[in-house]
């Protein structure tokens, strides 16, 4: 990896007053004085010619965008660069965010995510994709970390061996025990898009062996759109339930999927807050993959949100992804 991929300053980590300043934004203009974090939103530079694009048929280009299998409320697709987001932000009332490198986009190269971070240290906090069996990456991390690196996103599928190796090999633990000496969190995304029930034994059996890592499991894991009482999160609360360093991130994802099934969003965060606790949920929009405005997603996350206890409101849609994107132990 070069320079150019590690570029970007501590300031990064330097935010804590961020929340109160946009806060104080939002309640000028008239808007909900509940500060928000974007746990989960894509940057995509339009300069193709400093960032390269993958090919769409690259090996794993399209790792991260799950089939349309289902209607998505929204058309709109802007650009989501590092400057209009900033502003998309201060008029939504965001007070920063964990800015995700789009593997579908960027592959491994993550350029645009440090250099937008370094520029704008208060708002994007960044979470890399990396391939975790490359031999070169746990050097990488332990250098990225001590500049503020938010996080490592991991994705992947189960492999022909029947196994989860870019998540769990012996390689691939190398980063884990980084993660475990620097702080750093580690995101995951298990696909095929679905439920992928086989992979929950391997995040349990990870998240015991390195109980100090937060582990974020991008939308809650894909479970199945069903109604109340399980709303398709039984194996999950199984599974991980009892592992207090497993986190879960509730997107607009799960939103469209829910609300094309007809089933309530806000009933099923109701739900997830009640099985896991309003600590271990946090909420991101998955802008620049999901459809839709800035503002759109973000009012949709509001409106799930709405139904829960103030204090539960406030650990979802700011608390917990603050606290740990921005490298604060549990």
């Amino acid at each position: 990896m070069t320079d150019a991929h590690s570029g970007f300053s501590r300031r990064g980590l330097l935010g804590g007053g961020v929340a109160l300043a946009a806060t104080a934004r939002a309640r000028t203009v008239g808007r909900p004085v509940d500060p928000v974090f974007d746990a989960h939103a894509h940057l995509i530079s339009p300069d193709k010619a400093r960032y390269p694009q993958v090919p769409a048929e690259a090996p794993g280009a399209a790792v991260n965008l799950p089939p349309q299998e289902f209607r998505q409320f929204g058309t709109a697709r802007p650009i989501p660069q590092a400057e209009a987001m900033i502003g998309w932000m201060r008029s939504a009332g965001v007070a920063a965010m964990a800015a995700v490198q789009k593997r579908g986009t960027y592959g491994v190269d993550n350029r645009y995510i440090l250099d937008s971070a370094r520029r704008f240290p208060a708002s994007f906090y960044p979470v890399v994709v990396l391939d975790a069996q490359d031999a070169t990456v746990p050097a990488t991390v332990e250098t990225l970390a001590a500049k503020g690196l938010a996080g490592v996103r991991l994705t992947g599928a189960r492999g022909a061996n029947g196994n989860f190796d870019w998540l769990a090999s012996d390689e691939a633990q190398r980063l884990w025990a980084v993660a475990a000496r620097t702080g750093i969190v580690i995101d995951i995304m298990t696909m095929p898009f679905g439920h992928p029930p086989d992979a929950l034994p391997v995040y349990a059996a990870l998240a015991e062996r390195f109980p100090t890592v937060r582990m974020v499991i991008d939308h809650l894991n894909w479970p199945g759109a069903l109604g109340a009482p399980s709303f398709g999160l039984d194996a999950i609360a199984r599974a991980l339930g009892a592992h207090r360093n497993v986190f879960f991130k509730f997107t607009t994802i799960n939103i469209d999927k829910l609300q094309d099934a007809r089933i309530s969003p806000s009933a099923f965060l109701a739900n997830a807050v009640e099985r896991f606790g309003k600590d271990r949920l946090l909420w991101g929009t998955d802008m620049g993959n999901t459809p839709g405005t800035y503002a759109e997603l973000v009012a949709r996350g509001r409106a799930a949100a709405a139904s829960l206890s103030p204090a539960a409101r406030r650990a979802v849609m700011h608390d917990t992804g603050r606290d740990l994107f921005t490298r604060r132990q549990f």
